[in-house]
């Protein structure tokens, strides 16, 4: 079971079918900010066409007319961020700061733009 899909039944009770799917608001592929408040949740129940009307809209289809925002990116790469993600939210909780500064690839001590 994917620990989005334990997270979800766990806080809400809720076994779900598996063909139902938890779609993403966000495109953080280790996500698993899940709440029962719908406006913090990062996840909510769809299906497939809900899933694919998403990735249309947020360019992530990939063919020879787009371009996935991080397909540039080596896979070892893509990991590490993954992986600095993961680990600020674990030690830091949802702090939006720490966790821009894991997802640029800036060091903490690395003073931000904005």
């Amino acid at each position: 079971m994917r620990p989005q899909r334990f997270l979800y039944r766990h806080l809400t009770g809720i076994d779900l079918a598996p063909d139902t799917m938890l779609l993403h608001r966000c495109d953080v592929p280790l996500c698993v900010h899940v709440d029962v408040d719908p406006a913090v949740t990062h996840l909510r129940v769809g299906g497939a066409p809900e899933n694919q009307r998403d990735t249309a809209r947020a360019g992530r289809q990939r063919n020879r007319f787009t371009i996935e925002r991080f397909a540039s990116l080596p896979r070892a790469d893509r990991v590490a961020r993954s992986r600095r993600l993961r680990d600020a939210v674990r030690d830091h909780g949802w702090d939006l700061e720490v966790i821009a500064r894991a997802l640029s690839a800036a060091g903490e001590d690395h003073p931000t733009l904005f």
